[in-house]
């Protein structure tokens, strides 16, 4: 391991031993997380993105690099129930996925924003109807729109994590590799016309390596993830992200998995789901946190 990389760890695991410094530890809003399903087929080794789907109790889930344009929908059991090809769409790095809703439509977005070598500065977002279990597995590329954003200045885009805001379509994306992961926003789907957009810094927070995040089906509850730790805010009344995410978050009681690197609040905002990668044949579960009812508002 040569000297830079080192470093570069050991800056990593400093940050996050003093996570605890930072956030407010607390047992009062979700329950343990409990395996609900195990991870078992073989196209699904390197899980980076989940959503919930739909059709209440399944989820869309891809991989990141090494796999094509694909969107897999599976169960509440971790359940394999269908594979979806974007038609004409080659991908570099998918890190997430999500949905948003537009013209009493359903969408999904499919974020390639990987950057591993560091020679990307544009990054791709596919947008596309949220496909049914019943639909063709192709996904045709006339149904296919693709968005371009980048990070202010001369920055490298290198982020895994997306979230659509529910209330507003605002997208926010959060970087990876900065020393101090940083929230970047856009109105990319507000503005049909417009296809390439830059991203405006909406808010920095004292800790590195974010490898996803998701908003809640209200648009008041943020989480966003690490390799350890899980985040979360709530937004009160009248304030706005930036503002809310000024705040010390909560954070949430959390057995680290092997490469936990997909993070999706339920349909109903009644808890959230966590979902690895399964490196070195380690195993994968699908982990639910259940909201404890009546939480306070820290």
């Amino acid at each position: 391991m040569n000297i830079a990389r080192t470093k570069a760890l050991l800056v990593i695991v400093l940050f996050l031993s003093g996570l605890r410094l930072y956030a407010q530890n607390s047992k009062d809003y979700f329950k343990t997380q409990i395996a609900v399903g195990e991870l078992i087929d073989p196209q699904l080794k390197e899980v980076s993105g989940i959503a919930a789907s739909r059709e209440k109790g399944n989820f869309w889930v891809h991989n990141d690099s090494g796999d094509g344009a694909n969107i897999y929908l599976i169960d509440r059991h971790a359940k394999l129930l269908k594979t979806f090809t974007l038609e004409g769409v080659s991908v570099v790095d998918c890190e997430d996925i999500d949905r948003l809703r537009m013209g009493n439509k359903n969408y999904l977005v499919l974020a390639d924003i990987g950057n591993n070598l560091r020679k990307r500065t544009w990054a791709s977002l596919y947008v596309f109807p949220e496909p049914s279990i019943c639909d063709s597995t192709l996904i045709s590329k006339k149904d296919i729109k693709t968005i371009f954003v980048k990070f202010p200045g001369q920055k490298r885009l290198d982020a895994e994590a997306v979230m659509v805001d529910p209330q507003d379509n605002m997208l926010y994306v959060v970087s990876k590799r900065e020393f101090r992961s940083t929230v970047y926003s856009a109105p990319v789907f507000t503005n049909t016309k417009q296809q390439y957009f830059t991203l405006s810094k909406t808010a920095e927070l004292p800790f590195t390596f974010a490898t996803a995040a998701a908003i809640d089906p209200s648009g008041k509850e943020m989480l966003i993830k690490n390799i350890t730790t899980i985040f979360y805010w709530k937004k009160k009344s009248g304030k706005s992200w930036a503002e809310t995410l000024q705040r010390k978050p909560i954070e949430i009681p959390y057995a680290v998995e092997p490469q936990g690197e997909a993070i999706t609040f339920d349909d109903e905002s009644n808890g959230f789901y966590t979902l690895s990668e399964r490196p070195f044949g380690l195993k994968s579960y699908l982990y639910y946190f259940e909201k404890i009812p009546k939480s306070n508002d820290k």
